[in-house]
Formats: C-alpha cells, sequence, structure tokens
C-alpha cells in the first residue's frame, strides 16, 4: 500500500513537471521569435548604388503582397506604377519584424528584393512618410544620390484579394489552445487518481 502511494506520488511529480515544462515552451514560443533591430541611422547611400527608392501610397492586399501606387521613382529600371511590394504584414509588431501596414498610407520606401525577384518590405526597411521631417530627408538624400526622379507611366491592373491577415496569428492561437488542452487533462489525470487513492 505504502509503494503503491509513493509510486502514485511520483508519477504525479513526473506528470506535473511535464505538464509545467510544455506550457513554459509554448508560452516563450511568441517571445522566441527572431528580434528585429532596423538600424539606428539608415540611409539610402548605405543600401547602395542599385536601391530602388519610391515615393507613394500604398493600396489593397493582393496576391503575392499589397499594391503600392508610385508617385515618383528614383534609380533602377522601368519607372511604372502600381508595383507590388511584399509587406511583411501583421496586425501588431511582435519582434520579427513583421509590422501592420494598411491602405492609404504615404512612404518614401527603398523595398528590397528578394532572391524571388520580388519587391520586400518590413519594419526594419528604410521608410517614412514624404511629409515627415525623416522622410524630407530621405527625399533630399535619394534625389541628391540619383537626381530628380521619374513620375512612372501607369502598369496593368492587378486584382485585389480580400485580407485574410497573419498566418502566424493564427499559429499561435492554435498553439495556446493545444497548451490549454494539456492543461485540462494534466488536471483531470491528477485529480482522477486522487479520487482513486482515497
Amino acid at each position: 500500500m505504502k509503494n503503491d502511494r509513493v509510486r502514485s506520488l511520483g508519477v504525479r511529480r513526473r506528470l506535473f513537471a511535464s505538464l509545467l515544462t510544455a506550457a513554459s515552451v509554448l508560452w516563450m514560443l511568441p517571445a522566441g521569435a527572431s528580434a528585429c533591430s532596423p538600424e539606428f541611422e539608415p540611409t539610402i547611400a548605405k543600401l547602395g548604388p542599385d536601391q530602388v527608392v519610391v515615393v507613394g501610397t500604398t493600396g489593397e492586399r493582393v496576391a503575392g503582397g499589397r499594391i503600392f501606387n508610385v508617385s515618383r521613382w528614383f534609380n533602377g529600371e522601368k519607372p511604372v506604377t502600381p508595383i507590388l511590394i511584399d509587406f511583411k504584414e501583421a496586425k501588431e509588431a511582435i519582434g520579427d519584424c513583421s509590422y501592420p501596414v494598411s491602405a492609404g498610407t504615404d512612404l518614401i520606401i527603398a523595398p528590397y528584393f528578394a532572391e524571388d525577384g520580388r519587391l520586400h518590405a518590413d519594419l526594419a526597411t528604410l521608410q517614412a512618410d514624404p511629409s515627415s521631417e525623416q522622410g524630407q530627408k530621405y527625399i533630399a538624400e535619394a534625389i541628391s544620390l540619383f537626381g530628380p526622379g521619374a513620375v512612372p507611366p501607369p502598369a496593368p491592373d492587378v486584382a485585389p484579394v480580400p485580407d485574410r491577415g497573419s498566418g502566424l496569428e493564427i499559429g499561435y492561437v492554435v498553439l495556446a489552445l493545444a497548451a490549454g488542452a494539456l492543461l485540462v487533462l494534466g488536471i483531470l489525470t491528477v485529480v482522477g487518481r486522487r479520487r482513486r487513492s482515497t
């Protein structure tokens, strides 16, 4: 009888430790995302002589990114409008360089070309409101580096698709539900064993 109680206590302790470890790991997952560190004093010159810089307004989300209506194009080949920029979007900044983006935002931005050949932008991308002091500095720097810029001719239309939100957020919800289910299962197991032992 005494051995059964000792064994049961050991099982409970191991179960509790396992649940505590699992809950801790799941709790730390969102904080474990790679940190985003934008450069403290970004300049267009630091991005190199081939950097494309555009001034314009964000549009709707579409397949593959977000429409960006260009009003002024600095550097690079064949200026057109609109262009497609794949912003790393989320409802709030969560430390992995994702950030909220909405239609109708005026920007001067220096998106980067990824290996897939598309323009990308995240929280660390050089960008600012062109009417702000920082935005005016970027425009002055772009003019000094690349000349007055060009007003691009229109490009073919890009069909909008509904905004489906961030898949990353859905992943966190699933993880939280799984952690809750494990915790409830563990509590029910411990309570059931206590009842049987008494």
